[in-house]
């Protein structure tokens, strides 16, 4: 775990950073320079790409996670062609989206004409987001088996979010067109894909070769078939869980999406750490199951879950200790989102504390369960985000997320425990859980104090000082209270 703890840590710093660009752009800028529906747009276009990506990459984005340790165990660099054959099959993915576009545009426009024109005038602009978005993604799953996952997090989580204040800016100041506006910001994945590509070349690791490998020749088929089957479970996995906005999109129209978009922004707050997390465990599992080292798949199992949940329940209370205070910064209609968050907030703190069942499942024999739970998730939610929005509004959505999480992980979690004999929780799940209770109904008492961001401040420090004090005194993870005795001997060192 030494290197996923110290990959994660940088990488969860980066990440946050990049939060904090992203809600001073979600809160302050775009609700105040936009208005909801071409707000909405700005959030339903890369929506979409992320959904997407699974088609144009044909699924290369998991493979690579998988499949790299057997290319760099028995092949030179300049011979590994792995990335070569994943690039193209991105070409030919997104070939079959644009010709599914064509195919499928009556139907596209007849959804969304009514409610969300705004989005049939620039629906064009998803092939620029989809195409740059997938290359981006295949090279970063690339940097992600070379163990170099912070500085391509760093650009997706900070620079991309900082480039889009400086576009906010400057439209703001009439110095470019909407029009130009969104052609911009649908380029904006550009920018990172070049940064990526010379910071792959600087470390000597971006080699192009056309010629087949005696690794290639040898798992081909096995590639193809897990590339094939888990492009129905990464896309059905998206799908259910970004399909809310869509939904909304059609039946009721942009302006609901704004308020979606800003409380499902601060719910993802919450699945920060996962992502550095599971960036940097998927290639240490599928190491860990090439070498049949179960001892390693369960420490990191079982310590991904405790992580998770401390972070998970930690980042949850704080937003909603401070939820009335949030919303006051706001313009009026966005508090319908309220009980949205609460829903949405619990549902990622369940699939938090599940751990990294995902990608212990994905890089392991029974990978193909992978597309059977997704399959599920997706018959879930589909049908519930449908009937609940269609009844109960934007609430309904909350509804269907918690619902499907809480399902879709339960049975992860139980084939995990059947066919591995392997369960993340233990006793400090439950002494976790138990501290976040007493850190919260120790601060909930507290009354709103002069001003919302001083509320914020006041209420969020006075939470973190209880939950992280008992979190070190009951040491509830040995990886947390080792991080902070260590950082608290290295400043005092250099002093």
């Amino acid at each position: 775990m030494g290197v996923i703890k110290q990959q994660s840590i940088n990488s969860t710093i980066l990440i946050y950073l990049g939060f904090a660009v992203g809600g001073i752009n979600i809160v302050f800028l775009f609700p105040h320079i936009f208005g909801d529906e071409q707000f909405a747009l700005t959030r339903l276009l890369p929506e979409i790409a992320m959904i997407m990506v699974p088609i144009c990459t044909l699924s290369s984005v998991p493979t690579i996670s998988r499949f790299f340790p057997y290319y760099s165990g028995h092949l030179k660099d300049k011979d590994n062609d792995m990335l070569t054959w994943a690039l193209l099959a991105t070409v030919v993915g997104f070939a079959l989206f644009v010709t599914g576009t064509f195919f499928f545009k009556g139907m596209i426009i007849n959804a969304y004409i009514e409610n969300s024109r705004l989005f049939i005038d620039y629906f064009y602009l998803l092939y620029p987001n989809v195409f740059l978005f997938a290359l981006f993604g295949v090279l970063e799953s690339y940097s992600g088996s070379r163990h170099l996952s912070v500085f391509p997090n760093f650009l997706k989580e900070v620079l991309l979010r900082l480039l889009t204040t400086l576009l906010m800016v400057i439209y703001y100041f009439k110095w470019i067109s909407l029009d130009t506006f969104f052609w911009l910001f649908s380029l904006l994945y550009g920018v990172l894909l070049v940064a990526l590509l010379v910071y792959l070349r600087k470390h000597h690791y971006l080699h192009f070769t056309f010629r087949v490998s005696r690794v290639t020749r040898r798992l081909s088929g096995r590639m193809a078939t897990y590339s094939l089957s888990l492009l129905g479970a990464t896309l059905f996995s998206l799908l259910a869980k970004n399909i809310a906005p869509l939904i909304l999109a059609s039946t009721k129209g942009l302006g609901d999406v704004a308020y979606l978009v800003v409380v499902t922004y601060v719910s993802m707050l919450i699945l920060i750490p996962q992502r550095s997390i599971s960036a940097i465990g998927l290639p240490v599992l599928a190491q860990a199951w090439k070498e049949r080292d179960m001892k390693k798949i369960d420490e990191v199992y079982t310590k991904s879950s405790l992580l998770q949940l401390v972070y998970g329940l930690f980042i949850f209370l704080i937003i909603w200790l401070n939820i009335d205070s949030f919303f006051r910064l706001l313009p009026e209609g966005y508090s319908q989102g309220k009980y949205v968050l609460l829903y949405l907030g619990l549902a990622r703190v369940i699939d938090m504390g599940t751990g990294l069942n995902s990608q212990v499942l994905a890089t392991s024999r029974f990978w193909r369960y992978d597309l059977y739970s997704s399959v599920v998730l997706l018959a879930l939610s589909f049908p519930l985000n449908y009937f609940l929005i269609h009844d109960y509004g934007m609430i309904g959505s909350g509804y269907a997320e918690l619902i499907s999480i809480f399902v879709f992980n339960l049975l992860r979690y139980l084939f995990i425990w059947i066919k591995f004999g392997l369960q993340p929780f233990t006793r400090d799940t439950v002494k976790a859980i138990g501290v976040a209770l007493v850190a919260y109904f120790g601060t909930m008492w507290l009354p709103f104090m002069i001003h919302p961001i001083f509320d914020i401040a006041v209420r969020g420090a006075l939470f973190a000082a209880i939950f992280v004090s008992l979190i070190l005194v009951f040491r509830v993870s040995d990886d947390i209270n080792s991080t902070v005795y260590t950082t608290i001997n290295k400043l005092r060192g250099r002093k």
